[in-house]
């Protein structure tokens, strides 16, 4: 792989962040208008119809489908860096065959279970066939190795462009289902098959970077021993995905909770409040994506000192910027609501408000998460996030039936609150201890 010189780490990453941030921010600007177009055109039951059935799926994926692109690329940065090319191909072709049988399952659970969600959600028989047609996203919901392929290549710039492309389309055709008065069906097959096609091109393109870096014939290698040259591989799969099964349900449960207890019309109105107040976690999520091969590469070295100054940097970077988004989003809220959405969901103002205060206290956290995940701690990551997911639903149970759909958003501000202190005591904790090991064993050596 190759090597990168001492100063050149934090220029790289904010290369790469501004490609994904300025790729992401035309998405996000896309798709603002596109849910615009369906709130208005739906109206709140409409849209909170779509939601929920988006959110039905969404969940099942996350919790039947492994994750493997943070594992792909650390133990992958090891073998690149080894010059191990077998070793890397294995660990493509060990993550593709989990990638393919996890999505397979969800979509055949997806299928199966849309009934008794019908029954929970009180759903005409036309949504519970919507979410078995959701299945059809599940089945070509391939992409975290391939995520991992590109980013341990450095392909940023590539990924960059797949969500505008992806957003221009939905966009496009939203807005002609919009001006047809297309029925409710129609939006929901337009979502699936833009999903279906930026699916597909990302695999494509994520294996033609395969053979653009010699690494081809992946398929032909042999599963065994993958394990045994990648030692701890399934307690990371296992332990992150633990993790982001944990996160990313607290962002599925709050609507589905909301359309179970309130009815689809105010899951429509949290919506906004929700798509609004969590625009900045693409920031984070794209902060994460870029850091963690650098980080992965740092940690393989043993460069401990230069590890720990990539991560302040981030850090100090985040901060400032989610602060000022954070702000602009809490003075602006109502006003944003009605130009995009209307006067019927200005009842999404302060779950907005609430949503942008725990959106920026998760960004600071940006760096943290793939520093322990390279660093071995994610079992103890774990920990943390089942605290803070108990948090989540304890406020979620008790406040959604109280104050209603601000109650989903005070959940997610306590759960924020909770995880960020303490994967900060833990990432220093961790580090201080690695680096007096580290001296130990140098003074050892030097002793003998």
């Amino acid at each position: 792989m190759k090597q990168i010189a001492k100063d050149q780490f934090l220029p790289i990453v904010i290369k790469n962040v501004g490609q994904l941030v300025s790729g992401n921010a035309a998405a996000l600007l896309m798709g603002v208008v596109t849910l615009g177009i369906l709130a208005r055109s739906l109206g709140p039951a409409g849209l909170g119809i779509i939601v929920l059935v988006e959110s039905y799926g969404k969940l099942i994926n996350q919790v039947i489908k492994l994750e493997t692109w943070q594992s792909f690329i650390r133990y992958g940065a090891i073998a690149l860096e080894a010059d191990d090319k077998p070793r890397f191909l294995r660990l493509v072709k060990f993550g593709t065959l989990i990638d393919f049988g996890g999505s397979f399952i969800a979509a055949l659970i997806c299928i199966a279970f849309a009934e008794l969600a019908g029954q929970i959600f009180e759903w005409t028989p036309e949504a519970v066939m919507m979410a078995r047609l959701y299945a059809i996203a599940l089945v070509f919901g391939v992409g975290s190795t391939p995520l991992g392929i590109l980013r341990i290549f450095g392909k940023f710039a590539t990924i960059a462009w797949l969500d505008p492309v992806a957003a221009v389309f939905r966009l496009i055709f939203v807005a002609i289902a919009a001006a047809m008065q297309a029925p409710l069906m129609t939006y929901l097959l337009i979502l699936i098959f833009v999903q279906v096609g930026q699916r597909i091109a990302l695999t494509l393109i994520s294996y033609r970077t395969l053979r653009a870096n010699h690494s081809t014939n992946f398929l032909r290698q042999p599963l065994n021993g993958v394990v045994k040259e990648n030692p701890g591989i399934w307690g990371m799969i296992f332990s992150s995905n633990a993790t982001i099964l944990l996160r990313k349900s607290t962002q599925e449960i709050d609507v589905l909770a909301v359309g179970a207890f309130l009815g689809p019309a105010p899951a429509g109105i949290y919506q906004i409040a929700r798509r609004l107040g969590y625009a900045l976690t693409k920031a984070a999520g794209t902060l994460q994506q870029v850091s963690f091969p650098h980080l992965a590469r740092l940690w393989a070295r043993g460069e401990l000192e230069k590890f720990k100054r990539l991560v302040t940097q981030i850090e100090v970077m985040t901060l400032a910027g989610g602060l000022s988004c954070s702000l602009l989003l809490v003075l602006f809220a109502k006003p944003l609501i009605l130009v995009i959405a209307g006067p019927d969901y200005l009842e999404a103002t302060w779950p907005l408000i609430i949503h942008s205060i725990a959106t920026l206290i998760l960004l600071c956290g940006s760096a943290l998460r793939p520093a322990l995940a390279n660093m071995g701690l994610q079992v103890k990551v774990l920990g943390i996030t089942v605290i803070s997911a108990a948090v989540f639903y304890i406020t979620l149970a008790i406040m959604i039936t109280n104050v209603g759909i601000v109650g989903a958003s005070i959940a997610h501000l306590a759960a924020s609150a909770i995880t960020l202190p303490a994967i900060a005591v833990l990432y220093s904790r961790g580090m201080r201890e690695n680096i007096r090991t580290r001296t130990e064993r140098i003074s050892e050596v030097h002793g003998d």
